[in-house]
């Protein structure tokens, strides 16, 4: 278990951005094999105003925060209004996706129950 204390900047923490929209961009602010940290994995991600983190699902649950913009979520078939101060619970196993047809940047805080986003894998919806 580890038990060391952590303060770091997002500034710190480099951007990676999607294979198939570069548009859409994420930070991993703790991860295991960035942080001295276990069982959380949290990031912030930007969606670019026409860009889309296409319809996907992975085993872990996953908690959105939206922190600023206004977007649509991909859920239960359908797209959604998500906008900032609202969250997301979404299960193990549920396909969702984002798109910003909005002129602003959309940005979220995301969390994973697990050690690491490396051990996330990805499945397009």
């Amino acid at each position: 278990m580890i038990e060391q204390f952590h303060l770091g900047r997002d500034a710190d923490c480099p951007w990676e951005a999607d294979k198939d929209d570069p548009g859409v961009r994420w930070r991993q602010l703790v991860s295991g094999d960035r942080t001295p940290s276990c069982g959380i994995t949290q990031g912030v991600c930007e969606v670019a105003p026409g860009s889309e983190l296409a319809p996907h699902h992975h085993a872990p649950q996953e908690v959105y925060y939206a922190i600023e913009g206004r977007a649509e979520i991909y859920r239960h078939g359908a797209w959604h209004p998500i906008e900032k101060g609202d969250m997301a619970y979404i299960p193990g196993g549920t396909t969702h996706g984002l798109r910003n047809r909005g002129s602003e940047p959309f940005v979220l805080v995301w969390t994973f129950p697990t050690d690491t986003f490396a051990e996330i894998e990805y499945v397009d919806g």
